[in-house]
């Protein structure tokens, strides 16, 4: 008869025998080591975090952020940088069409060609009425109302006009990667959407046809219209949430009144963009507009339009306008990222991702958070995509935990980060953190690939 006590104290004594022999070597080695090397053998993951660049150091200059060069005036102060160019003297309705259905492309081709040259984007507006102006923006063979200078809104010659344009451009310039964004202009004075109680108002079916004529032909586009017509307004919200707003007079206290009004315009910068330019008017403060573009979201502001120019400011103002500019669209910070200390070539690796949008809105475009290997001489040697839309970034921190793959031969390399253009137009985009290299990476550090 077997005593099942003793048999089953004789297995116990086993497992615990065989417990020790495991244990004992790791306690011996542990001993040995210290703990901290001890630890460390242990650590399978290696965390990066770089150094973020702070507000008081360099403008970063990005496109569709921050300042843009507006009629041929720079950004200022002078040290600072844009990417992007925006025409409205220059494309007035009749330089661009002075006789029905002939167009002179020369000034939306120098447009395009300066923002290229930039390495940005390039904006227009098309005005169809611009009074008391240095040139008369009407063409002669446009309707006007009876007896005035305002273009007849509601003509079928002016609306079949305005979508010949329209289709026209497009044909010319909507592949071109270089465009970046067009103002829904036409109408109203200065093409702002607004007529001071002056001639007849277009009807909501004329607004509809000038509105489609911009957002049908440019699907690649950034569609933009001003918040002064409240039927526009309304009509191009529901249309597309990504058709974004341009406030015409930043720094001019309560200005962007309907902003706080209309439910869907003050949360549009969570999809297309609010761009604005300075306004032209002795009351204006640049204190003020710092606070406006925090509080609206606003992504551009420009420097050709102020009332003084930055030399001439005072120091508050001075900082107020350096402070605007800084703090106006995306600044993009990335915290930290952890991934296994040794990569397996060819095999999925888990990366922990966490990024800071510092501004006050998002990108609106298709950048590409890729995960890279250099060699000694930052040559790219593999990549990875991380599948990051920047675009719902707002401002503030997330976390990322994304799989993916690199594949390269056995060795140590550069571990870094790059966010690309997709079209392969723009140069990789400028991060608020330290590292970058040529080839717009980032580099974090060092990590080994085996097989």
């Amino acid at each position: 008869m077997i005593d099942r006590t003793v048999a089953g104290r004789t297995r116990a004594d086993g497992r615990v025998r065989a417990l020790v022999a495991l244990v004992l070597p790791a306690l011996l080695v542990a001993a040995l080591l210290g703990t901290s090397e001890a630890d460390a053998a242990i650590v399978t993951t290696v965390t990066f975090q770089p150094t973020s660049i702070a507000y008081t150091e360099p403008e970063i200059a990005n496109t569709l952020r921050g300042q843009y060069a507006w009629s041929g005036q720079e950004p200022q102060p002078g040290s600072y940088k844009t990417l992007d160019t925006y025409y409205r003297d220059q494309v007035m309705w009749s330089r661009i069409e002075p006789t029905r259905g002939t167009y002179d492309w020369s000034w939306f081709d120098q447009g395009i060609a300066d923002a290229g040259a930039r390495g940005g984007k390039f904006g227009f507006r098309v005005m169809a009425w611009c009074p008391h102006c240095w040139r008369d923006a009407t063409p002669s063979w446009l309707p006007k109302q009876a007896g005035t200078t305002i273009p007849d809104w509601n003509s079928p010659v002016f609306l079949n006009a305005w979508d010949d344009l329209m289709k026209a451009l497009a044909q010319r310039y909507g592949n071109d990667p270089r465009l970046g964004y067009v103002d829904i202009g036409g109408y109203g004075k200065y093409g702002e959407w607004h007529n001071d109680g002056e001639g007849t108002n277009g009807t909501p079916a004329s607004i509809g046809r000038i509105i489609h004529a911009v957002h049908d032909n440019f699907p690649k586009q950034h569609v933009l219209i001003n918040a002064m017509n409240t039927e526009g307004l309304t009509q191009a919200l529901a249309l597309d949430k990504k058709i974004g707003v341009r406030m015409d007079c930043l720094g001019l206290a309560n200005f962007f009144y309907s902003f706080d009004h209309i439910p869907a315009l003050a949360a549009r910068w969570k999809t297309a963009p609010v761009m604005t330019e300075w306004c032209h008017a002795a009351s204006t403060s640049t204190v003020t507009g710092a606070a406006q573009v925090k509080k609206y979201h606003v992504s551009t502001v420009s420097s050709g339009n102020t009332y003084q120019p930055y030399t001439s400011m005072s120091t508050t103002q001075q900082a107020g306008w350096r402070d605007a500019v800084k703090h106006s669209g995306y600044r993009y910070q990335l915290r930290s990222l952890k991934l296994p200390k040794s990569i397996r070539s060819g095999r999925a690796i888990s990366v922990t991702t966490v990024l800071r949008n510092a501004g006050t809105a998002p990108t609106y475009d298709d950048w590409r958070v890729q995960l890279r290997l250099l060699d000694a001489g930052n040559n790219l040697v593999a990549q990875a995509p991380l599948t990051i839309d920047l675009r719902a970034l707002l401002p503030g921190y997330k976390t990322y935990n994304r799989t993916t793959t690199l594949t390269a031969a056995p060795g140590t390399y550069k571990l870094a980060v790059a966010v690309v253009d997709p079209v392969g137009y723009l140069d990789p985009l400028w991060l608020a953190t330290k590292g970058r290299v040529a080839g717009g990476n980032y580099v974090l550090g060092s990590v080994k690939v085996t097989r």
